[in-house]
């Protein structure tokens, strides 16, 4: 099982890092993009095209109910490239302004990120034969607010919410610096970092539960080049949010984890299949940072039709039309599937207490064309267009 294990880690980078396949950095000219009109070959081996061969449903969900108590829950997800891994001499923080600007518009109510929750962390590391080394990889160590706490993570997750729930107004440092102990024991450090980035300087010290640990760790999270923290948290401090709704998984990884060794050398296999538009793209990524107004393009381009289908083409699509040692690159789609499935009932459970509220989701931009999909079939969800929110103000409509 160790080729497969390795895998994961591997895989889970390139779909989860790159899985925006290409960074944001691909050129796309003012209307459609640039590779909406390039000539490639009517139906490669991977297409997202489909064709009905069994039973259909006997309902279609899509949509909004049209009889619905309330307000639809509107969610916009955002697709990403996973801003840690950008050149530090051509990405600049700043360089968000615009794309800041037009989500903060938007203003939700929820901001959704792509990291594990401290419950499924928990099953991770509890687990360990079928997730090797999965919580190293993808989980926070609870233990140095623990510690300082004199709890254990459930118990911890329990203050963590009746503390948010009686959250003043106008919290006191000592309240702040409480519930980011209490949000890091529970393995919910983005929650704690926010905290944190709400308290002045002079009042980030270790007090009511945070450790001279926790401190180091919580000031680092700070300064993350993770769009987590530049994105996230920037958001969440300018509309007043006091949480952070944590939707990613990797509980799915027991499908790789239970792959044969074939797995690994097959999917290799199918990375090294050049698409069609390759070269195209890989020449243009350097186009798409270097300034605000470069970055909100390659966020409009990063969420366009045209890229959704590059990266379904180049990875997904062509793993499941392989044949190959018993068709075993079905099995990573398998997992990429599973995980999908449960990062978006993760979104509908962090929307499921508030009927009506609008939902931001930060995900690596190869999910953005399932997270729709998916998401679309809630009774009371309505997907909001992301390029109708990252518009120009002169060529916006409505706002949405």
């Amino acid at each position: 099982m160790k080729t497969a294990t390795t895998l994961i880690s591997a895989l889970a980078l390139a779909a989860g890092l790159a899985a925006c396949s290409q960074p944001a950095d691909t050129p796309r000219p003012s209307g459609e993009t640039e590779m909406a009109t390039t000539s490639i070959p009517p139906t490669p081996p991977g297409s997202p095209v489909f064709e009905r061969t069994g039973a259909a449903p006997a309902l279609d969900f899509a949509g909004v109910q049209t009889t619905l108590g309330g307000e639809p829950t509107r969610v916009l997800v955002l697709g990403t490239t996973h801003l840690n891994n950008l050149p530090e001499a051509a990405f600049s923080p700043d360089h968000l302004a615009l794309v800041l600007d037009r989500l903060e518009g938007f203003s939700p109510d929820i901001i959704a990120i792509e990291a594990v929750g401290g419950q499924t962390c928990d099953t991770l590391r509890r687990y360990p034969d079928f997730y090797p080394g999965v919580a190293d990889n993808y989980c926070y160590d609870p233990a140095p607010a623990l510690d300082a706490l004199g709890m254990n993570q459930p118990a911890a997750a329990s203050a963590a919410f009746a503390a948010l729930t009686a959250l003043p107004d106008t919290p006191t440092p000592a309240e702040r610096r409480e519930l980011a102990a209490l949000f890091y024991g529970a393995g919910e450090p983005w929650s704690a970092a926010l905290q944190w980035s709400k308290l002045d300087p002079s009042e980030r010290r270790a007090e009511n539960g945070v450790s001279d640990d926790l401190v180091t760790r919580l000031d680092r999270m700070q300064t993350s080049r993770n769009e987590n923290n530049l994105i996230a948290l920037t958001l969440a401090n300018e509309l007043g949010l006091e949480h952070l709704a944590t939707m990613d998984d990797h509980s799915a990884d027991i499908v790789q984890t239970r792959a044969p060794d074939t797995l690994g050398p097959v999917i290799q296999s199918v990375w090294g299949t050049e698409h069609p538009l390759a070269g195209e793209m890989d020449a243009a990524r350097t186009r798409y940072i270097g300034s605000a107004e470069a970055v909100l393009d390659g966020y409009r381009f990063l969420n366009s039709e045209a890229y959704m289908r590059y990266v379904i083409e180049n990875d997904f699509g062509l793993a499941t039309a392989t044949p190959d040692e018993d068709a075993v690159a079905r099995q990573y789609v398998a997992w990429w599937q599973v995980r999908g499935l449960r990062m978006a009932a993760n979104v509908v459970e962090a929307a499921g207490n508030q009927p009506g509220a609008r939902v931001l989701v930060i995900v690596g931009a190869s999910h953005k064309a399932y997270f729709d999909a998916y998401l679309d079939q809630m009774h009371d969800i309505e997907l909001v267009d992301v390029q109708a929110v990252l518009a120009d103000a002169e060529t916006e409509g409505e706002a949405p």
